[in-house]
């Protein structure tokens, strides 16, 4: 008996070595704890640095200013984390001070230390689709119907006003005026925000959105330049052949607008070779500063520094979508700056945010039944038949007779306004 309890003890002893050894021993890639949504800690860490009382998002490494794009990710950030009185501050704000008479978009930037704040009131559309997303995730969240109408509104706009076709391509222009130039369309495919371009069709329902996510992952597969074969910030998407350059005016660089590109991409879980070419050129172990800043496209050239918690936040979110250990989660304080604690926020809730279903689109409208010819002489035939014997009338009638016009008067297309000038400066 006594050699029974020892045999049992024994086991006991043993099966806990064991367990011991495995908790020790460092879990492989794929076996690691899944990912965890932020917590509103970090939603008031972010709201405490860059969100003023009166609901203006404020840009600190741009000096002070503020633009449609942050408020639209101060809003989108305020509804994820269900803060209501922040997205409400928020919302009121923009609308107050961005709002554009002429359509339903937003000027986007302001600066207050201007007499003028809003001196360019060209819209960002980058700025625009992220506002529209989150009234409609608001709209969903807290049962507001002011807030889907005003996202259908805005999401309309952007469909009339910010696309066009170039080609066989529907392509996302960044703002209303400045990018149509002569030798081509100067695209930013950092603004193409996959998921929440399927979101605005379940309120505005156009076969548009899918398009628009179609042709802009073509383009991102097609805009692979330089040794690490990466989008730069800034595309030229040319008029006759449609071919992808890096657009002349800016540096040719993969950097702070295209870090958004693969951000987009691991967002909605798009298995593209973009996401390989980042993690490649972010993990070089030949890079001394890693993960770069930037690379100029064109000569190879990086900065002295690594980039900054934002750009590190957005790798991780890469190598988890490539099924590779992510490392430690970023915070927002880990950031320097607005841009840096938006990209950590956003990658963090990308990596547990369930994926948008595809675009809803409006089913096709039928076609008219065929018509068959003989019946249709003969129905000509019948109303000839009975006009004439209308005109051949014995006992004229006196009194005056309403008619119905044959034709309805031609329907008038109403044009889109052409915008005013103005020309959104790179980052």
């Amino acid at each position: 008996m006594a050699r029974n309890r020892q045999g049992r003890a024994g086991g006991r002893l043993a099966r806990g070595f064991c367990f011991l050894l495995l908790a020790l021993s460092p879990l492989p890639a794929a076996a690691q704890a899944p990912a965890q949504a932020p917590a509103d800690a970090e939603w008031r860490a972010f709201s405490r640095r860059y969100v003023a009382p009166g609901g203006r998002i404020i840009d600190t490494a741009n000096q002070g200013i503020s633009h449609s794009e942050g408020q639209g990710y101060g809003m989108f950030f305020a509804v994820y984390f269900n803060d209501r009185a922040a997205f409400e501050r928020i919302w009121g704000w923009t609308q107050r001070t961005l709002s554009r008479r002429q359509d339903a978009l937003f000027s986007w930037r302001y600066d207050p230390r201007s007499s003028f704040p809003v001196s360019d009131p060209n819209n960002a559309t980058d700025g625009d689709i992220f506002i529209a997303w989150a009234l409609l995730m608001a709209s969903e969240r807290w049962d507001v119907p002011d807030y889907r109408a005003a996202a259908a509104r805005v999401a309309t706009a952007i469909l009339n006003c910010c696309t066009v076709e170039v080609g066989n391509r529907l392509v996302l222009l960044p703002g209303i005026s400045g990018f149509q130039r002569a030798e081509g369309i100067v695209v930013n495919l950092s603004y193409y925000a996959f998921p929440a371009l399927r979101a605005l069709s379940r309120v505005v329902p156009d076969r548009r959105w899918a398009r628009l996510e179609r042709d802009g992952l073509e383009l991102i597969r097609e805009a692979a330049f330089g040794q690490p074969q990466l989008p730069p910030d800034w595309l030229l998407l040319g008029r006759s052949d449609e071919r992808p350059a890096i657009a002349p005016g800016w540096p040719p660089r993969f950097s702070w607008d295209a870090v958004r590109v693969p951000l987009n991409l691991a967002w909605q879980r798009v298995d593209a070779p973009t996401l390989s070419a980042a993690n490649r050129f972010w993990a070089n172990p030949e890079n001394p500063h890693r993960p770069p800043a930037w690379i100029d496209l064109r000569s190879g050239q990086m900065p002295p520094y690594a980039g900054h918690a934002g750009t590190r936040a957005v790798h991780a979110l890469t190598r988890a979508r490539l099924g590779e250990a992510s490392g430690r989660p970023l915070r927002v304080a880990d950031a320097p700056d607005y841009f840096g604690a938006a990209l950590v926020l956003q990658a963090r809730i990308a990596e547990t945010m369930p994926p948008e279903p595809p675009a809803l689109e409006p089913p096709e409208a039928s076609p008219p039944p065929p018509q068959n010819r003989w019946f249709t002489e003969l129905g000509r035939a019948v109303l000839t038949r009975i006009r004439r014997e209308d005109r051949e009338d014995p006992n004229p009638v006196t009194e005056a007779r309403w008619s119905r016009p044959d034709f309805l008067e031609p329907s008038q297309v109403r044009g889109v306004p052409s915008g005013l000038r103005g020309l959104v400066p790179p980052r």
